[in-house]
C-alpha cells in the first residue's frame, strides 16, 4: 500500500532535500543556479510511504493566477526501485484535483516521454545564456 503524509519543514528536512540532489546535476533545471532548498520554499513537503517504509517524497507549491490556477511539483525524489511516475504521479493528481493545471518541470528526457503517453505536454522552452550576456560579440 503506498501512503502519502505531508511533514513540516525544518532545516534536517532543508537539508535533505539538498543532500538528495547534491550528486544529481543532470536533473538539475537551473543548472547550478538555485539550491534545491531555494525551489521548495512556499512548498508542502509530501513523503511517500510504501507498506510503511518511506520510498519517496515530493513538494509541492500551488499558485493562483487571472484565470486559473496552477499545482507545481516543484521537486521530486525517490528510490531507484520506485516508479514516482506510476506509482505516486496518480495520487498527486488525485490530491491537486482542486486546480486547473499541474505543472512538472524537468531536463530529464526518459521522464518527458513518460509523461507524454499519459497526457502531459510541453507548453514552453527555458533558454539561458550563460557569460557576460553580450550576443553582439
Amino acid at each position: 500500500m503506498v501512503e502519502i503524509k505531508p511533514e513540516p519543514w525544518s532545516d534536517a528536512l532543508l537539508a535533505e532535500v539538498d543532500s538528495a540532489f547534491a550528486t544529481h546535476a543532470k536533473s538539475d533545471t537551473s543548472r547550478g543556479l538555485m539550491a534545491p532548498a531555494e525551489c521548495v520554499r512556499s512548498g508542502v513537503f509530501c513523503r511517500v510511504y510504501r507498506d510503511g517504509e518511506p520510498v519517496a517524497w515530493y513538494v509541492l507549491r500551488g499558485h493562483k493566477y487571472a484565470h486559473g490556477s496552477e499545482a507545481e511539483i516543484a521537486l521530486a525524489h525517490g528510490r531507484a526501485d520506485f516508479d514516482l511516475v506510476a506509482d505516486v504521479l496518480p495520487l498527486i493528481e488525485l490530491q491537486c484535483r482542486a486546480f486547473d493545471a499541474i505543472r512538472i518541470e524537468t531536463c530529464r528526457p526518459g521522464l518527458i516521454k513518460k509523461l507524454k503517453r499519459i497526457g502531459y505536454g510541453v507548453d514552453a522552452v527555458v533558454l539561458r545564456k550563460r557569460g557576460n550576456h553580450d550576443s553582439a560579440s
